[in-house]
């Protein structure tokens, strides 16, 4: 069957912005702040410039909009959109609980609805392996870019990444489900699988959760696209290893089995065993193929 991979990707979304922050452990305070303007500091190779307009594109909860807000001066003017009404409303709800102004509305990143050369900075997070059309895309960055404005993209799987996380999602699920018919305990009780959605809804839209994700990306590849659009500068970094694929591995565990079974203190482990590790991949990325990281990190420079 034919899916309208726009379509699928608006209502998976719709459907996952109530719980989407819950599900990836997506937290709005100053570590999740730190952690944010690390990632672009990286890519940058330098300190994080204050953008007096900016434009978070896919901007789902408002993760990384947000998160950069709770640093000071960091952002002048917040705008953001995503092709799902859910999550634009969802970051709306966490922006008015943060105190934070932002000027969110529905809109493709292929289609973007803003005038040309209004921000002069574009950013996302997770965002261009959804979109069909990644020339369109990166074409409308550019657009809506000011003269020597710049473009930071977060979160897209890299080909080698992609292949490690399915198989510690794949390897993991089938352990635990074979785990809780052995009559496994965890969390200090019986082991049980996760019922499934109560909602039609939510149960008829989950089929596209292994449909809206479309690429995964050679850096080297994405960069020599981006200058064929007009970006003057276009390079990338990775991160995240051994953290990423621990990671898959917890995140499986917890979408598979009863939240009964899954107490404070596992989260509490699970979520400081990533920290450890991902300060473990930073230690060892220079040593390391950056192909082999989960990661692709991307950094966009028009001319001025």
């Amino acid at each position: 069957m034919e899916v309208d991979l726009r379509k699928a990707n608006e209502l998976f979304h719709d459907v996952e912005s109530d719980r989407y922050d819950s599900k990836w452990g997506i937290q709005y305070d100053a570590d999740s702040a730190q952690r944010v303007r690390h990632k672009f500091e990286k890519l940058i190779g330098g300190t994080f410039p204050r953008a007096e307009k900016l434009l978070e594109v896919g901007c789902g909860t408002g993760y990384v909009g947000l998160n950069l807000c709770l640093s000071d001066n960091l952002i002048g003017e917040l705008y953001a959109c995503d092709i799902s009404q859910g999550m634009v409303e969802a970051c709306e709800r966490n922006a008015a609980a943060l105190g934070i102004g932002v000027s969110a509305k529905q809109s493709e990143l292929e289609h973007l609805e803003y005038a040309d050369g209004e921000f002069d900075m574009v950013i996302g997070h997770a965002i261009l392996h959804h979109i069909p059309d990644i020339d369109g895309a990166l074409a409308e960055i550019y657009r809506v870019l000011k003269p020597g404005g710049i473009c930071m993209l977060a979160g897209e799987p890299t080909r080698m990444g992609d292949v490690m996380g399915r198989f510690a999602r794949t390897a993991t699920g089938t352990l635990v489900r074979l785990y809780v018919r052995l009559g496994g305990r965890f969390g200090g009780k019986r082991a049980e699988l996760r019922p499934p959605p109560v909602s039609p809804e939510v149960e008829g839209v989950s089929r596209f959760e292994h449909v809206v994700d479309i690429h995964t990306f050679k850096p080297g590849e994405v960069c020599k696209v981006a200058c064929s659009v007009g970006f003057a500068e276009a390079r990338f970094e990775s991160e995240e290893l051994l953290s990423s694929f621990v990671g898959w591995i917890t995140r499986t565990v917890e979408n598979t089995l009863s939240d009964e079974n899954l107490t404070y203190e596992w989260r509490n482990w699970s979520y400081h065993t990533y920290l450890r590790l991902n300060a473990l991949d930073e230690k060892i990325y220079p040593y390391i193929p950056s192909s082999l990281f989960y990661n692709m990190l991307l950094y966009l420079k028009k001319p001025g």
